[in-house]
């Protein structure tokens, strides 16, 4: 499938909305993860038109850890911006007002949960089945075999792993939580788990081999599952054994890193301005999706937490892609 239509527009720069350092540190570990996976392989945005992925972060890096040094805000001056950085009006290929993107919300729910079962705390967050201990994702990926690959969400869910169960002791609880959090986790990938004597974060790690099914609405119906481990914090997407991106709130996006690119700068103006974030995550409602960027807002203790800090960004934003003019005096 092709990328999404690019066109060269001017954009009409303001100060972007989130901390130039910010944007800076998920730049500099994206730029890690790239290099340390040898460059992605996924085609992403043609960089015939936009440069490629790792020029433009290492930009990024280079004026913020200079304007750190010397205390400017280059990137959050839009004079220099608009001076420094061309734009290319990313078109969705869906029909959409005003040509914008669909611009969804994601974050880390900060939740409660047990070392062991006790009262609604039920559900495990599962570790990967032991057979597969020492066996690299690709490796792993290419024997059915194994137990991941055996059982569905409901399979799980209904205690496949617990004593009694067909794979009774081939998989170990992480921690133990209630439904509705065990169902948070699954959805949004990454928890936070308040366990009384600090917080320790929880990301999806590999998954049962099932696809999500866009049709189905109910996510407790979805058969795909999604075994977790632990992290040091919230992270992005990277090829295993490879870290991915540690992320900050609202200069991140989870997109189709095949049609988009992983490490793209895009520029969003949504209706409380204009953001600069990078393609640092993806999932599984981002397959062939050329229409779709999901915003990473931070970690939240309730939905309606996160809809009070969040709902001023808006469901549609206009995006562009952005290269560096390295040609230009000062911009280098």
């Amino acid at each position: 499938m092709p990328p999404p239509q690019l066109e060269e527009t001017l954009l009409a720069w303001s100060t972007p909305r989130a901390p130039s350092a910010d944007l800076v540190a998920v730049a500099r570990d994206t730029l890690r993860a790239w290099e340390a996976m040898g460059g992605t392989t996924a085609p992403g945005l043609p960089s015939g038109t936009i440069g490629p992925v790792e020029t433009t972060l290492r930009w990024v890096v280079a004026i913020g850890e200079a304007d750190a040094a010397s205390g400017a805000d280059r990137l959050g001056d839009p004079r220099y911006l608009s001076r420094c950085l061309s734009s290319w009006r990313w078109v969705p290929d869906v029909s959409r007002p005003k040509n914008h993107i669909r611009l969804t919300r994601y974050l880390v729910y900060s939740v409660l949960g047990r070392v062991a079962p006790e009262g609604l705390f039920q559900f495990p967050l599962w570790s990967l089945p032991k057979d597969e201990t020492g066996i690299d994702a690709v490796t792993a990926d290419q024997n059915r075999g194994l137990t991941r690959f055996r059982y569905t969400r409901q399979d799980v869910v209904a205690g496949v792993f617990k004593a009694g169960g067909a794979a009774a002791g081939q998989a170990e609880p992480l921690v133990w939580l209630d439904r509705e959090a065990h169902e948070q986790a699954l959805l949004q990938g990454t928890v936070a788990m308040s366990l009384g004597e600090g917080t320790q974060l929880y990301n999806v790690h590999r998954n049962n081999g099932i696809a999500y099914d866009k049709a189905e609405r109910d996510t407790r119906k979805q058969r795909g599952y999604w075994y977790f481990r632990t992290i040091d914090a919230v992270r992005g997407w990277a090829q295993e054994p490879v870290p991915g991106p540690a992320l900050r709130p609202y200069v991140a996006v989870a997109g189709d890193l095949q049609n988009v690119g992983f490490g793209r700068l895009l520029a969003l103006q949504s209706d409380d301005g204009l953001r600069l974030v990078v393609v640092a995550d993806t999932g599984g409602a981002f397959v062939d999706n050329r229409h779709q960027l999901d915003l990473y807002t931070g970690v939240h203790s309730s939905f309606s937490s996160f809809q009070a800090a969040t709902s001023g960004v808006g469901d549609t934003a206009a995006a562009w892609a952005l290269k560096p003019r390295l040609d230009v005096d000062g911009c280098q």
